[in-house]
């Protein structure tokens, strides 16, 4: 009988050279809010977060130091987003990569995860021993699904 993996081997991801057009497409058809990206070998190269994405919209005052606690005096529109979106969808993906935070081996203990979970990861990518190639990744409804009753869905 093979252990159940707490960490799921079919995820999305992204390569290097696709764009936040692609980027954006693949989160909403995947619900996911942060997305691995990965180079021809399969290794990982970090995460494109939607947090960086939504930064990116900001005004830059928002986000320096403690930024403005808030923007309720701007008069922008859903229109003015939209067409800041429509300026940087072309980007690639790899100018807004970020050092993912938390990483796991694929032989960690699955409480290790829980525990970063618990703590506040949202995806977590899951590593060969040795190496950086990306052979899963683990999240809430990961751990979830693997608590469930084997033949349950």
């Amino acid at each position: 009988m093979t252990t159940p993996l707490i960490y799921n081997t079919v995820f999305p991801s992204l390569r290097d050279t696709d764009t936040l057009a692609e980027a954006t497409r693949r989160m909403l058809e995947n619900h996911v809010s942060d997305l691995p990206v990965v180079d021809g070998a399969g290794r990982l190269l970090g995460m494109f977060k939607l947090e960086r994405l939504l930064a990116v919209l900001l005004p830059k005052a928002a986000t320096l130091g403690d930024g403005v606690p808030d923007l309720a005096f701007m008069s922008d529109t859903i229109e003015q987003l939209r067409e800041r979106m429509r300026e940087i969808e072309g980007a690639a993906v790899h100018q807004f990569v970020v050092e993912p935070e938390h990483v796991l081996h694929a032989d960690t203990s699955p409480f290790e995860a829980v525990l970063l979970l618990y703590k506040g990861a949202n995806a977590i990518p899951v590593f060969a021993p040795d190496s950086r190639t990306l052979v899963g990744m683990v999240s809430a409804r990961d751990v979830l699904a693997a608590l469930q009753p084997a033949g349950a869905k």
